[in-house]
């Protein structure tokens, strides 16, 4: 699965912006917790794009791949 240039944009933000959120609220930065706050991010995110780019996001986390389309 070829992974475009916008979208590894879009999930690396997403990814970053949950490491960042843990971070200044003091949690602790795992595979779990980063997963978990990209889950809540998902829910409340009202675009569809950005639902769809933090839920790829918490599943490359949790796995180490992207979903198959």
């Amino acid at each position: 699965m070829e992974l475009d240039e916008e979208r590894a944009m879009m999930i690396t933000n997403a990814v970053g912006i949950a490491v960042l959120e843990l971070r200044f609220l003091d949690e602790l930065v795992t595979e779990y917790t980063i997963s978990e706050k990209l889950e809540e991010m998902r829910r409340k995110e009202t675009n569809v794009i950005g639902k769809e780019v933090c839920r790829d996001a918490a599943e490359l986390v949790r796995t180490g791949r992207l979903p198959v389309a």
